[in-house]
């Protein structure tokens, strides 16, 4: 097993005891690895090095499942000719998939045996989770797809369409909670009080 192929297999199997931490011993690695402890040294001098590449794997990790690169494609690829309320519609489902992917991605990450990969990271990379509307609404990226979007409309609004694409996004978490969290607004009405305000006209 060449040394790369044996240090993600080292790093795989120690994910699941770094709980063990203040107990965990170079031994106790390889056992889990099912390889000798000499083995073991050749690629990792101890055992904190061997935590550091679990840390970077779960953060690798959390990355990739959190990247918004598709999202913003298909924000792009929206088409201006159709309804500006139709637009935002698109806007909240293609905003919506991502929340429900990067929640998939974790849970999955959770379930293959990394839950307790480290008491620290975890509750970030939780919240990081719950909190990626805010994330990907800031990108510049998903603010200039969402100008791009009102801009056919841009002497109908009351203020510049990058200042309401600053603001969309965040509204659009309204209705994309997680399936514990309190029922979420439809998408429509989400659009309406966008498009026309909290007031009856």
């Amino acid at each position: 097993m060449i040394s790369d192929q044996l240090r993600q297999s080292i790093i795989r199997a120690t994910m699941p005891i770094i709980g063990e931490y203040e107990t965990l011993s170079m031994e106790r690695i390889a056992q889990a690895a099912g390889i000798s402890e000499g083995d073991l040294l050749s690629v990792f001098p101890d055992k904190d090095s061997v935590i550091q590449g679990c840390m970077s794997m779960l953060m690798a990790r959390v990355s990739a499942a959190m990247d918004p690169a598709e999202g913003v494609r298909k924000l792009d690829a929206i088409r201006v000719d159709q309804p500006v309320g139709s637009r935002l519609l698109e806007v909240i489902d293609i905003l919506g998939a991502y929340y429900d992917r990067v929640r998939a991605d974790l849970e999955d990450f959770e379930r293959a045996g990394f839950a307790g990969a480290s008491a620290d990271i975890e509750p970030r990379a939780r919240s990081s989770s719950r909190n990626d509307f805010r994330v990907l609404g800031s990108l510049p990226e998903v603010r200039q797809s969402v100008a791009r979007l009102l801009k056919p409309d841009e002497q109908r609004l009351r203020l510049p369409a990058e200042v309401l694409a600053e603001i969309f996004p965040c509204i659009s978490r309204f209705c994309t909670r997680a399936p514990n969290e309190e029922q979420p607004l439809p998408a429509d009405q989400v659009v309406d009080l966008f498009l026309h305000g909290a007031l009856e006209h």
